[in-house]
């Protein structure tokens, strides 16, 4: 089973994933013509990637995503509110992109279940108190999510804590685009 941060932009045409997609958290420019805006690049194909940013250019903007010593010439395919699918003009090492520079996602894998087990492991709260009186609406996930992406981008902001957590800054941002794609389904 896929995890929502890999389901398809049914959403929008032209947005049909062919490859799969390497989740990853980090900060790239996003250039065009007449602006340069900073961008978070959430997860990349060799053919393309999901970003997010606060403004960003119209769908067939030609753009150049760039992040230290390494660019791609791209295309905007679809945007939305805060996000925006970006076409590829050449295959992308997906690799170079990764905050390691090299890290697989056979890697980031393993982090994730290292820091899963990490929670089993930890001790049992004695007396458990009911977070919620009641069934959780739509809004409450959503808001869940919106304090945990608030977080991670605080978070992210810190070269000392992205250096040393960013495979836990990866799993958080998954989690918070699970709960995302779960309150889209709640009534």
């Amino acid at each position: 089973m896929l995890s929502a941060a890999y389901e398809p932009q049914k959403d929008f045409i032209g947005c049909a994933r062919t490859e799969p997609r390497t989740n990853m958290f980090v900060m790239a420019a996003l250039v065009t013509g007449n602006s340069r805006e900073t961008v978070k690049v959430r997860n990349m194909s060799p053919g393309g990637a999901l970003i997010e940013g606060q403004v960003l250019p119209q769908p067939d903007t030609q753009c150049l995503l760039h992040r230290g010593d390494i660019s791609l010439e791209a295309m905007v395919v679809w945007i939305k509110p805060g996000k925006a699918g970006i076409k590829f003009r050449h295959r992308a090492d997906v690799g170079l992109w990764l905050p390691s520079g090299r890290r697989t996602q056979s890697e980031v894998d393993v982090a994730v279940q290292t820091a899963k087990a990490e929670l089993v492991a930890a001790p049992v709260a004695k007396v458990a108190a009911p977070l919620f009186s009641a069934e959780l609406s739509r809004e409450d996930v959503a808001h869940t999510a919106a304090a945990m992406e608030a977080l991670a981008d605080d978070l992210a902001e810190d070269p000392a804590v992205v250096a040393r957590f960013m495979t836990k800054l990866q799993t958080l941002d998954i989690a918070a685009q699970t709960l995302r794609k779960l309150a889209e389904q709640l009534p």
